[in-house]
């Protein structure tokens, strides 16, 4: 029999001897989301575990051990307040793609009927997320991984809007899928990290995230070329990016043929992160 402070004591002995660089957040992220105890359990620290959870947190630490991300040891992440789980055929949500995510909602939250098609959905954060805070919104995701696309189905199943998502795997290197309707809106996170620095990545990304996800190619801005050019829009659709650092004067260069209005939007870093513009009529 263990108390949360006893085992979280341990515990951050153990991590403080790995390459770990936030070992009490990653611990207190296991006793939040993976067992479900909550902060004032931390605070005081009293509550025993059983043997049930001390054998799942013992687990849980070797793999933290290894350098696995914490949200795939725990079984998701927390994304624009909505839990998503993720597997290793996902990325990790991010908090710098909720800057895509919200400026599309106050764009067109007066816009109905919406269609929208997310680009390599992963987990699906971004399209489910859409389709929670956009009621009057169906939306299609795409993704080249069939793990990511039963990732995508089922947390939008548990978040209760898989009603308006439809999720099918496609490799949009191939070209644009054919879809039911016209899309208003164009949305993706795509890889974006130029092929040789893929190896220069933190470990817990390089060695445990999926390459395929990414991977851009030589400069790391194949997906932007290949999606501006071949995308299919409705009138005034909108065709929205995330992107890399120092990558947006040059993804906003590789739209201007097809696209107007072209913006930017700053991340909390101050990092152009996002790129977004009008098609042309």
């Amino acid at each position: 029999m263990v108390k949360i402070k006893e085992l979280r004591k341990t515990a951050l002995k153990v991590l403080e001897q790995t390459k770990n660089d936030s070992p009490l957040a990653d611990i207190d992220y296991l006793f939040l989301h993976m067992l479900h105890f909550s902060r004032e359990d931390l605070i005081l620290g009293d509550k025993i575990l059983d043997n049930q959870q001390l054998q799942l947190f013992d687990n849980a630490l070797t793999e933290l051990q290894r350098g696995v991300p914490v949200q795939y040891v725990a079984g998701g992440c927390e994304f624009m307040s909505l839990w998503f789980a993720t597997s290793k055929s996902t990325l990790v949500p991010r908090a710098d793609t909720e800057i895509l995510v919200e400026l599309l909602i106050e764009k067109f939250k007066n816009k109905s009927p919406l269609n929208i098609l997310d680009i390599g959905t992963g987990t699906g954060c971004i399209a489910i997320s859409l389709a929670y805070f956009l009621p009057d919104a169906k939306v299609f995701g795409i993704d080249i991984s069939p793990e990511a696309v039963k990732t995508a189905k089922d947390n939008a199943k548990v978040l209760g809007v898989s009603d308006r998502c439809s999720f099918l795997e496609w490799n949009i290197l191939k070209g644009f899928p054919t879809l039911p309707a016209e899309m208003d809106i164009v949305v993706s996170n795509p890889p974006y990290i130029p092929d040789a620095d893929v190896l220069t990545l933190d470990e817990k990304v390089k060695d445990f995230e999926p390459v395929s996800a990414l991977a851009g190619g030589t400069d790391g801005l194949d997906f932007y070329r290949k999606i501006t050019e071949d995308v299919k829009l409705a009138k005034n659709g909108c065709l929205a990016f995330e992107v890399g650092i120092n990558q947006a004067e040059t993804v906003m260069s590789i739209m201007k043929n097809r696209f107007s209005e072209i913006k930017t939007e700053k991340d909390l870093s101050g990092v152009d992160r996002v790129v977004w513009g009008t098609l042309k009529g």
